[in-house]
């Protein structure tokens, strides 16, 4: 069983209960990004996460509002976790980055090489990628700007993956 810790990174590939819009932005994410996850939160403590979603502000949600998903760990010690977790949390009430997700689109399925980043407004995985450049100076991913896909943490050699699709965590319930 795997324990999760706070700042974990959890990759949805599937909502438990989703809205129309919730299904019609995931599966947009999915084709734009050519990826399997349409979303990514924070673990802050067990079952509570923190996230960005494209009708809300940021803030806090539930683990269990996911019925798919994987988990991947930033490979710095739980101190700078932690740190990188309160600057996530920093961004509690922002508005979603839709400038973002379309320069998202643009790029990476229509070849159209643009980058966008609003200061005030996020989308899901450019918090974490933010985040860890403020607390530490690193960036876990290529790319200077906000326009960040859930695909593109996947990737980060930052993260490594700490619960598969099989695992139940019982321990969070």
């Amino acid at each position: 069983m795997v324990n999760l810790q706070p700042c974990d990174v959890i990759f949805v590939k599937r909502r438990r209960d989703p809205t129309l819009e919730d299904r019609l932005i995931g599966k947009l994410v999915k084709w734009a990004t050519k990826s399997e996850y349409s979303h990514v939160a924070y673990l802050v403590c067990p079952g509570v996460t923190f996230e960005v979603n494209p009708f809300q502000r940021a803030g806090y949600g539930s683990l269990y509002e996911y019925a798919e998903f994987e988990v991947k760990r930033l490979m710095f010690s739980q101190e700078v976790r932690d740190r990188i977790l309160r600057r996530i949390q920093e961004t509690e009430g922002s508005k979603y980055g839709w400038g973002e997700v379309f320069a998202l689109l643009l790029r990476k399925r229509l070849g159209v090489p643009v980058f966008y980043d609003n200061s005030k407004a996020f989308e899901c995985a450019e918090e974490l990628s933010k985040a860890v450049y403020e607390e530490t100076g690193i960036r876990i991913i290529d790319q200077s700007t906000g326009d960040v896909s859930p695909q593109d943490l996947w990737d980060s050699l930052f993260l490594e993956k700490v619960r598969s699709e099989l695992e139940v965590v019982s321990t969070e319930n």
